[in-house]
């Protein structure tokens, strides 16, 4: 039982930096990684949102180096 509360814990934690993560990624890092991305509007940056909050660990790689 504990096994799965730590791994619901994980979980969770995985969840609460993609949301933080996505928060600055539509908001700065979309328009980094896509011109195209620049000026899009508040609803297409909500459904950016929800795949961001998923694959934040890709997304912030690809951030990082097209920004070096």
């Amino acid at each position: 039982m504990e096994t799965i509360k730590f791994l619901v814990n994980v979980f969770y934690l995985y969840l609460l930096a993609g949301a933080i993560f996505a928060a600055l990624f539509v908001w700065r890092g979309a328009a980094v990684l896509d011109e195209a991305a620049r000026g899009i509007s508040w609803k297409t940056r909500a459904l950016l949102f929800p795949g961001s909050v998923a694959l934040w660990p890709v997304l912030l790689r690809k951030w990082l180096k097209k920004s070096h």
